[in-house]
């Protein structure tokens, strides 16, 4: 099966060979990086990306499955005519909403809120969601500060939650904050592993 990611920054094309790997699948995987969709986006809004993120999408080698792994940019995959596109967040937004009716969504940018949350609420349309932004995680990630980032995104969810029914890291880069949340004793949701399974799956379909 073939299945090509398109990333918005470099650090996930280890992340998602590494989760594609632990799924022992028999994948020819590829990756495809374009930071200035996502630095375009928060700057300009999302609606000014649209034309170029369809064009990179659309000429991407054939594949299965093609994955976009920046929640920013889901709703863009949305709106893509074809069954074999996937975007990160909905794997984990469709769990999310089995889990309990008042999760706690966290988002390290403020260009992600609309985009995850409008998910969450079209999975199941009666949850009572909280937003968190971890609004001074982002500078961590992008100084490369892995320990720093994840630290401030725990600390940020652990100050805000008060017995919700699960937490979401919306964003892919998240997902290194999960380990450091355990002791709230609820599924802490990141998206590339759910998303890789889904993936995975519907290459196999």
């Amino acid at each position: 099966m073939r299945i090509t990611c398109l990333h918005t920054a470099d650090v996930h094309v280890a992340t998602f060979d590494s989760l594609f790997h632990d799924q022992g699948a028999d994948v020819q995987l590829s990756h495809v990086v374009r930071a200035d969709l996502l630095s375009q986006a928060q700057t300009n809004g999302l609606e000014t990306v649209a034309d170029a993120f369809e064009a990179v999408m659309t000429s991407l080698p054939a594949a299965d499955v093609v994955l976009c792994t920046c929640s920013t940019l889901g709703p863009l995959v949305d709106a893509l005519d074809g069954p074999q596109y996937l975007r990160i967040d909905r794997p984990v937004m469709k769990a999310a909403a089995r889990l309990g009716e008042n999760p706690l969504l966290a988002i390290c940018l403020e260009s992600t809120r609309e985009a995850s949350l409008g998910l969450l609420m079209a999975c199941r349309a009666d949850l009572r969601p909280t937003v968190v932004h971890c609004k001074t995680a982002w500078a961590h990630f992008q100084q490369g500060n892995q320990q720093a980032f994840a630290k401030d995104i725990a600390e940020t969810i652990r100050a805000a939650y008060k017995d919700e029914s699960c937490v979401i890291l919306a964003q892919a880069s998240m997902r290194v904050a999960a380990p450091l949340l355990i002791d709230l004793q609820v599924p802490i949701l990141s998206t590339p592993q759910l998303a890789v399974i889904e993936a995975i799956a519907m290459a196999q379909s």
